[in-house]
């Protein structure tokens, strides 16, 4: 038989790495490892998957996957065919295995003129998808106000991805330390689940970040674009989205900001202030005084009567606002049977 058909087994490649093997479940199909490519975030963390039946690895923490041979190629700097000239030779070293060193610190995100650069021209490049567009539009937006948002639809495939950070590279753009994108062997790409893109803007119409709204809505319907504990990826805040007129002495404050978008577009450009979620005020303050206005007015989605747990961070948001000097706050209602406000907005535009 062919050397290029010989069985590498992934665990016993694993040991030649000097990776740290779970004991419990040494004899599973899946054996658990240390990771050699993101750490873990500590010892004695187990995220690198060993499938022993295909031979192959993938960390749930870091995304990093691959086979026998990759993986010793990658711990040992071998080209592949290296790495399985060595796997496959007579002799057979098993170093004593040590603990990968954990990333202790976090990257943080380029300054805001720099990822508002690469988030536009990201988003010059891409295109929205006939779903997307349908869905958009059935929440009320126009033709010309979707296109004037940028909203985009995330690339599908791996190769997309890839080509999309190439393109921008080769633009002038350094994506070390914007969220969302990060390495994969060496390669830039952008990481993220399929759905479309949503620009999180402040006063001055820079894009702070982007959030996703997903196709697939299980474990929630938004995510941000973040590759926080990736290789060379970086985390996301969950920033202030602010859209509407932006010198309207009274803001709307909502939670999510395409729920903002929409509403501002069908109350005639009202000012909107949009929190990332509804816990996340870290510096609502600052952006309600940056803005000047002198009256805030609560609209947060009707679900805050019926479950408590958002009930409690919506009162820590009234509270919050209510301390700032020169500021009125008010809360908004409206029928129930609407659960944000731009659902209300929506059926009141449709009965004119």
């Amino acid at each position: 038989m062919s050397r290029a058909y010989q069985k590498v087994p992934i665990v016993d490649t694993a040991r030649r790495c000097g990776l740290v093997l779970d004991s419990r479940t040494l004899g599973r199909r899946e054996v658990e490892a240390s990771c050699p490519f993101c750490g873990d975030r500590g010892p004695g963390k187990h995220h690198l998957y060993l499938r022993t039946d295909t031979d192959q690895y993938r960390c749930v923490l870091c995304g990093a996957k691959g086979n026998s041979v990759t993986l010793y190629a990658q711990t040992h700097n071998l080209s592949n065919k290296e790495a399985f000239l060595e796997l496959t030779a007579g002799g057979k070293v098993y170093p004593f295995p040590q603990q990968p060193t954990p990333q202790t610190q976090e990257k943080q995100p380029r300054p805001l003129s720099e990822r508002h650069e690469v988030y536009t021209d990201m988003l010059g490049l891409l295109s929205l998808s006939d779903e997307h567009r349908a869905n958009l539009l059935e929440r009320g937006l126009s033709e010309e106000r979707i296109e004037r948002n940028m909203y985009r639809t995330m690339p599908k495939t791996e190769q997309g991805r890839r080509l999309l950070a190439a393109m921008l590279r080769r633009c002038g753009h350094d994506l070390d330390g914007i969220p969302g994108f990060r390495t994969y062997y060496g390669d830039w790409t952008i990481a993220g689940p399929d759905g479309f893109l949503i620009p999180v803007r402040n006063k001055e119409g820079l894009i702070q970040g982007l959030k996703i709204r997903k196709d697939d809505e299980d474990g929630g319907k938004y995510r941000w674009l973040s590759s926080r504990d990736m290789p060379n990826g970086t985390r996301s805040y969950s920033w202030i989205h602010v859209t509407g007129d932006i010198h309207s002495k009274r803001a709307f404050l909502t939670e999510g900001p395409l729920k903002g978008d929409v509403a501002s577009f069908l109350s005639d450009d009202s000012l909107f202030v949009c929190l990332g979620g509804v816990g996340a005020i870290g510096n609502l303050d600052e952006v309600l005084t940056g803005l000047g206005v002198t009256e805030v007015v609560e609209a947060m989605d009707m679900d805050m009567m019926t479950n408590p747990q958002v009930r409690q961070s919506v009162l820590k948001v009234r509270a919050t606002v209510q301390k700032i000097p020169g500021i009125k706050y008010r809360k908004y209602t409206w029928n129930p049977a609407y659960k944000g406000i731009d659902d209300y907005y929506k059926s009141l535009a449709a009965t004119m």
